[in-house]
């Protein structure tokens, strides 16, 4: 990367210079330099070089020089964008607002025109993230997708069009593969609720059942539940706004939904309490955040596990530790469920992931599942827990079966 260079000027103050190289038409190696009045500003450009070529810096310097004259800038563009939208909660706003800060403005600048944008510098953004910034290939997809619809909508800006093109159309971006999702068993399920402490234990299987994220179970008040048909109104979450909660819509518009749990489940529950109280509360009535969930009954019961893999026998003989378990008797009764287990990335969602997984495996329609997650289409269902859908499945192993010849004849033997 070229480094800029001090020139003093008579007047005491200091200019910035660039130097860069390039090729004239006749193939010609040239040398050249780019001044600049702030350092930062040259700092950025030398980096912008290096990460786009000196053709491409070059247009992007020229088309800055033109914003004086009243050219749009990309910034400022972003930032309307992002204020006008509508049917956007205030945490999604100010994520959006972040990426035009930290990730898009240290890249081509504050003073860039909105077409400093190009298929090339798009590109080498890309590669910004993801070798400079290290983004995972899923961050990278958000953000890009955040440039590629506010460029989209610069396209589609009436009554004069801002950009001729979207250059993020078409994109390729990193591959990304999510990891596949762990679930509990019903051994696995039956061990991990006797690890959690007893007041865990109905809240952690109402999530399970209810398949509702924990920032929403945290939400709920005693009059959200019907203890007569189990119906379950999830309609707000709590949402973070800086170092503050607050409560919110839930994640999509599919998820204001209601749900069924089992009449067994609410049983387990405090419900003769005013409507407007919180069903699952702390010691001093506060709402058990997902935070506090996982601080005060997950992680124990995580320790809990690992004591019971690892077989610590100064760790097994503590009495404090198994309050309401005896570890001996679960080594004993789950010698396989503790092992199955000890290998898989167990968090609060691993609830909501079971429940979503275990109505598929038993035979619920994708449909009515992706609707009482609160999904946002069938799509984003079967795209992630698809796979735990094995009924249609085996039929159609069973049909193609009678493909076989083997098997055909057996079948006409037996008609015989």
């Amino acid at each position: 990367m070229p480094t800029p260079r001090p020139r003093p000027r008579k007047d005491g103050t200091v200019n910035w210079q660039v130097p860069f190289h390039y090729y004239d038409t006749d193939g010609t190696r040239r040398q050249s330099s780019q001044s600049f009045d702030d350092y930062a500003k040259a700092q950025w450009w030398a980096g912008l070089i290096d990460r786009v070529g000196i053709n491409e810096a070059l247009k992007v310097l020229d088309t800055e020089h033109d914003a004086e004259s009243g050219t749009v800038l990309l910034v400022e563009w972003l930032t309307k964008y992002v204020n006008r939208l509508t049917g956007v909660q205030e945490d999604g706003r100010r994520k959006y607002l972040a990426y035009i800060r930290n990730d898009i403005t240290p890249f081509f600048g504050e003073r860039a025109p909105l077409d400093a944008v190009t298929q090339d510098t798009d590109a080498a953004w890309i590669v910004y993230l993801q070798q400079d910034k290290g983004n995972s290939p899923k961050t990278i997809s958000n953000k890009h997708a955040f440039l590629s619809a506010a460029l989209r909508a610069a396209v589609e800006q009436r009554p004069v069009p801002l950009l001729p093109y979207n250059p993020c159309a078409g994109m390729r971006l990193p591959r990304h593969d999510r990891a596949e999702i762990d679930i509990f068993d019903n051994d696995e399920w039956e061990l991990f609720e006797q690890l959690l402490g007893r007041r865990w234990r109905p809240q952690a299987e109402f999530g399970l059942v209810s398949m509702a994220r924990p920032s929403e179970v945290g939400a709920l008040l005693v009059r959200d539940i019907d203890p007569v048909t189990g119906a379950v109104r999830i309609s707000k979450a709590w949402k973070a706004r800086g170092s503050r909660l607050v409560l919110g819509k839930p994640k999509s518009k599919r998820g204001i939904r209601t749900v069924n749990v089992p009449l067994e489940t609410l049983q387990r529950l405090d419900l003769e309490r005013p409507g407007d109280s919180l069903l699952f509360h702390t010691d001093n009535d506060t709402p058990v955040t997902a935070y506090h969930f996982y601080k005060n009954g997950w992680q124990p019961a995580l320790r809990r596990l690992d004591v019971l893999a690892r077989r610590d026998r100064r760790l097994l003989r503590n009495k404090a530790l198994w309050r309401d378990a005896n570890p001996v008797d679960l080594l004993a009764r789950f010698e396989h469920a503790i092992r199955t287990l000890s290998g898989k990335v167990l968090t609060p969602y691993t609830l909501r992931h079971t429940g979503i997984s275990w109505k598929l495996q038993d035979g619920v329609p994708i449909f009515v599942v992706s609707r009482d997650a609160g999904h946002e289409s069938v799509n984003t269902t079967d795209r992630y827990y698809g796979h735990n859908d094995r009924k249609a499945s085996e039929s159609a192993a069973q049909v193609i079966a009678g493909r076989l010849p083997r098997i055909r004849a057996s079948m006409l033997s037996t008609v015989a």
